[in-house]
């Protein structure tokens, strides 16, 4: 699917750099709840309270809304080749990033930003929509036919 010469990602790539990002992000809140964390006494997993959990929501903040809106991707974009632009396909800013960010949190209640996105030709969720940003791919894939 192609917008102005440039295509547009497709779900399934944008999904898959979510996924990545959050395992990033699981990773890391881990390895500070093996750290710094409290041993859960009825659930496996840690707690972490004070200065760990500040940490790990300021590293939330920087795997997604300020790296996209610094860089444009997370780590999950960049290494799939995806892009977050603004509707004129000029770099979008913070407060775009903090935008489409936060809703996103509405986007993932009852899956709702793939049902919107499955419903528009830019595949555009909540948080793109109302953030006017689009997510594109830097690179043409290349089909090797030998």
């Amino acid at each position: 699917m192609e917008s102005r010469g440039i295509e547009i990602a497709k779900k399934r790539h944008r999904i898959l750099a979510f996924i990545i990002d959050f395992y990033i992000f699981g990773i890391i809140g881990f390895i500070l709840g093996f750290l710094f964390g409290t041993p859960s006494e009825d659930e496996i997993g840690y707690s972490l309270n004070g200065l760990p959990a500040f940490w790990m929501m300021l590293i939330g903040f920087f795997l997604w809304p300020i790296s996209e809106g610094i860089w444009g991707q997370t780590i999950g974009k960049r290494f799939l080749n995806l892009k977050v632009v603004s509707n004129d396909l000029k770099p979008i800013g913070i407060g775009q990033a903090f935008g489409r960010f936060f809703l996103g949190f509405i986007d993932y209640i009852f899956l709702t930003g793939i049902i919107v996105a499955a419903n528009n030709k830019q595949n555009k969720r909540i948080g793109d929509l109302l953030a006017n940003t689009i997510v594109i791919r830097t690179k043409k894939q290349t089909h090797n036919n030998t």
